[in-house]
């Protein structure tokens, strides 16, 4: 059971985790989302800390106050960005506390976050008026007048040339660049959520938290179910 100096060590380093959490926000914000990119590494990493030591009831409040801190803090575009990388911090040090297998744990991270990437740029283009269709087209559009440029810079049309315009532009359907579109998010995310595991593993090994050491890529192999 929680004595009460454990309880007022929690709420205090809460409150820390959360202040914390909302200078990131401000500086974001006061930078004009200057370095909203490279805090989306970081957004996740207090939060991590925090539940890898209390747990997931702890963690409740603290993750409720950094919602909070978002909509006071950050900018109309940040919110988002902010609380879903709180979310995935939590379930991450959730995992960590509970000593759950850390090949699991990664890729719990990489999914999480591929599905926060994707979700993100689905929720800000319909808020923004973004319309993806249209910029697929606008795209498809473009490699043609690339493609053309590069003929006429090669000497002009022959039939070679043109038959491989005409299977360059079968492919690349608009239903082909979405596609490829949502594999890119997802790849982006999973790989920003790898660059936010191995960060915060080192983190709570300079907090002295104990965590096994990060893998070397190239040992990563899918869990046996």
């Amino acid at each position: 059971m929680p004595t009460k100096n454990s309880k007022t060590q929690s709420i205090t380093y809460g409150a820390m985790i959360i202040a914390i959490f909302g200078m990131l926000l401000l500086l974001n914000r006061q930078t004009g989302s200057f370095f909203e990119e490279v805090f989306l590494y970081i957004f996740p990493i207090p939060m991590v800390a925090y539940s890898a030591i209390y747990g997931w009831k702890r963690s409740i409040p603290v993750f409720i106050g950094m919602c909070l801190i978002s909509f006071l803090c950050g900018t109309f575009t940040s919110i988002f960005y902010a609380i879903s990388q709180a979310f995935i911090g939590l379930a991450f040090g959730t995992s960590l506390n509970h000593r759950r297998d850390m090949t699991r744990t990664l890729l719990m991270v990489m999914v999480l976050s591929a599905l926060a990437n994707v979700l993100s740029t689905i929720v800000l283009a319909s808020l923004f008026g973004y319309n993806i269709t249209a910029e697929v087209a606008a795209m498809k559009e473009g490699m043609h007048e690339s493609m053309v440029h590069a003929m006429e810079l090669t000497g002009g049309s022959n039939p070679q040339s043109q038959q491989t315009m005409e299977a360059m532009e079968s492919i690349m359907t608009p239903a082909f660049l979405k596609r490829m579109l949502v594999i890119s998010m997802i790849f982006f995310g999973a790989l920003q959520g790898f660059i936010v595991y191995q960060l915060s593993l080192i983190i709570l090994k300079r907090l002295r938290f104990p965590v096994e050491s990060p893998k070397p890529l190239v040992q990563y192999f899918p869990p046996k179910w």
